[in-house]
């Protein structure tokens, strides 16, 4: 199928929302993409061609919800540049990855289905009710989510290589460069430790981040994003995968922990975080920068003893997040649409 997926939050290249749709979707479907969060200037990722929403289309502070005729300004710009794009790109369905970005679809009338990438919120009661009901069908990653069938994150696991190095000298970092990601707890602390560290991501906390690098006198380093396809090679060079959450956070699920993982790294993690909650016998937790120091100094004084450890993340991760189980449910799903529907050349 030709499936347009559109976004309010994902960030095509850096947010673990992409490598998640991308690894869904790619080889056996064509894929473009319309979001709200693409990096100025980018048409393109991956080979995947992308489309930004305008300043209008956005829901953003500048259009208050208080303000009726703005806010319907904003809907019918949003619906407007949704139908564009699926006609452009000659799409079959509208894959929309949370509440905002469907209501575009729905409003434009188009085809259209939810993959909840994380929790819903975005509306609430009898708008988040018709929503569904309008939708082709609606899939959600944890089992409690209110409509939708169950479809766990997952991500093709195949391209990492597990390995288990002798000793940890290095901890690694991707992110989004946003406060809820907490990147200046990673620096610090790592900063503080026995360890090199690297952090990767792009964000509005970019020159902050790169500031608090500078003053680690080289202890830890900032470089840009990694896309799916490069990023086992730069985790290859590190031990340890460190992932912050700031607490209260509408998802905590971290993608990138099942990339550490995967890739044999000895996953870090704060105690509100999926894995702490889920299995907190695979890590070790940290609340701040002095709480992480502290941790990873322990993990490299010990790393001989957390080889079970790292085994057993290896199999966890391959048991829940492999994407050939979520594939097949995916196709079973859309075997399941009108046959007006599917599929197009």
């Amino acid at each position: 199928m030709r499936i347009l997926v559109s976004s309010w939050f994902i960030r095509p290249g850096i947010s673990g929302g992409w490598g998640t749709v991308a690894d869904l979707l790619q080889p056996a479907h064509f894929m473009a993409f319309l979001g709200a969060s693409v990096p100025a200037g980018m048409t393109s990722c991956e080979g995947v061609p992308i489309t930004a929403l305008s300043r209008r289309a956005r829901m953003k502070e500048g259009w208050p919800a208080f303000n009726r005729i703005r806010e319907s300004l904003q809907r019918r710009a949003l619906a407007c540049e949704t139908a564009a794009a699926f006609r452009r790109f000659r799409a079959d369905i509208v894959l929309c990855t949370d509440e905002w970005a469907a209501s575009g679809a729905c409003d434009a009338g188009l085809p259209f289905a939810i993959r909840f990438h994380s929790r819903p919120g975005l509306l609430q009661g009898e708008a988040y009710r018709k929503l569904l009901d309008a939708s082709l069908f609606a899939t959600g990653s944890q089992l409690d989510f209110p409509g939708a069938i169950y479809l766990p994150h997952s991500i093709d696991l195949d391209r990492f290589t597990y390995s288990e190095p002798g000793k940890a000298e290095s901890a690694v970092m991707t992110a989004s460069l946003v406060q809820a990601e907490r990147p200046d707890i990673f620096v610090r602390g790592t900063a503080l430790s026995g360890l090199t560290g690297t952090i990767a991501g792009d964000g509005p906390m970019r020159e902050e981040i790169r500031t608090l690098c500078a003053e680690t006198g080289g202890r830890v380093r900032l470089v840009p994003p990694v896309n799916r396809k490069s990023l086992p090679a730069l985790l290859s060079e590190h031990q340890i995968g460190v992932a912050c959450l700031e607490k209260g956070w509408h998802t905590s699920f971290q993608m990138k922990v099942t990339e550490y993982q995967a890739a044999g790294l000895f996953p870090v993690v704060m105690p509100w975080s999926d894995l702490a909650v889920t299995a907190p016998d695979l890590t070790r937790t940290f609340t701040d920068e002095a709480g992480l120091a502290s941790v990873l100094d322990g993990i490299r004084r010990d790393w001989a003893s957390t080889l079970d450890i790292r085994r057993r993340n290896r199999d966890f991760a391959h048991a829940r997040y492999h994407v050939r189980d979520a594939r097949k449910r995916f196709e079973e799903i859309l075997a399941g649409l009108p046959p007006s529907l599917r599929p197009s050349s």
